[in-house]
């Protein structure tokens, strides 16, 4: 592993060699798309493209970021500028490998070209996982290995999901509500468990709470909702901004909640915060959508 990490070393520096302010900026931006971006790309998939699709985007990323974050914590990889100090001056807290930013973004783009089945979607989809890939080489937050292996375990995860998605959620599906929303309950422990095992990424805590808010949002909806599936763009329109605005509001002022002591208070406000926000995003917000009549009824 040495080896492969002085070669990333070296193909950094190399790399890094080229920066100028306009190509720093240029990368600074698409790095974003696979990391805070996805709070404003993953809203749009579930409320203005395909509930159905959206959503099951959401909890693959979800998943996947659990996977990431306990993987992470497991190798205890340093990053690049932890190891050369003329790599830089970018730099994000937390181990290497694999690279969450490469994975997450692989594991939403590659579902959402499935689901459309058209050429140029499956085109642009592997022009930006490999953009957003290369961003985390060119700002030396990541080694080239940490890149191939998010997107190793990124061309897994969308490979469970196309072959077992349908029947999983069908499964799921045939029960009633309340045992759906224990089996978010119990999946989303799964991710405490982890943090609990390699206590380093107090994330996995907040993951687990979305996980939980976002699955139980989905029994509710299909339960009691109408999923927002269709509709003219202003329709489309509307229902983004209907859903982004208390989105956005809970994520800035809930994080004023979140005591200093990482105490059991922490913990339990964390999941709590993450969890009313995945419920928010598949029920709370269609509900919204279907009382303005924003959810058109085909």
């Amino acid at each position: 592993m040495a080896t492969v990490m002085a070669w990333g070393i070296a193909l950094i520096l190399e790399i890094q060699s080229l920066r100028t302010p306009g190509i720093d900026a240029f990368f600074r931006g698409v790095t974003q798309l696979g990391g805070v971006g996805h709070l404003w790309i993953v809203p749009a998939l579930v409320w203005c493209l395909s509930y159905r699709m959206g959503s099951r985007v959401l909890l693959a990323m979800l998943v996947s970021a659990g996977i990431n974050f306990g993987l992470k914590d497991l190798f205890a990889q340093p990053r690049p500028f932890q190891l050369e100090p003329r790599i830089g001056p970018d730099r994000e807290l937390g181990y290497g490998i694999p690279s969450g930013h490469a994975q997450h973004t692989a594991v939403e783009w590659a579902l959402v070209a499935a689901w459309s089945g058209r050429r140029w979607c499956f085109m642009a989809a592997g022009r930006l996982i490999a953009l957003i890939g290369f961003s985390r080489v060119y700002l030396g937050v990541h080694f080239p290995s940490d890149v191939l292996a998010g997107w190793a375990m990124a061309a897994f995860l969308v490979w469970l999901q196309l072959r077992h998605g349908d029947r999983l959620a069908a499964a799921v599906a045939q029960r009633a509500i309340t045992q759906q929303i224990l089996l978010a309950a119990a999946a989303s422990a799964l991710f405490v468990v982890v943090y609990l095992l390699l206590p380093h990424t107090t994330w996995l805590v907040g993951t687990g709470g979305l996980f939980f808010g976002s699955a139980a949002g989905m029994a509710l909806c299909a339960r009691w909702l109408r999923a927002p599936e269709s509709g003219a763009w202003w329709h489309r329109l509307l229902r983004y901004v209907v859903g982004m605005v208390p989105l956005v509001l809970w994520v800035k002022q809930s994080g004023g909640w979140v005591p200093d002591v990482h105490g059991i208070a922490y913990f339990a406000v964390i999941y709590a915060n993450c969890a009313v926000g995945g419920l928010w995003i598949t029920a709370g917000a269609p509900a919204a959508f279907q009382a303005l009549g924003l959810s058109p009824s085909n």
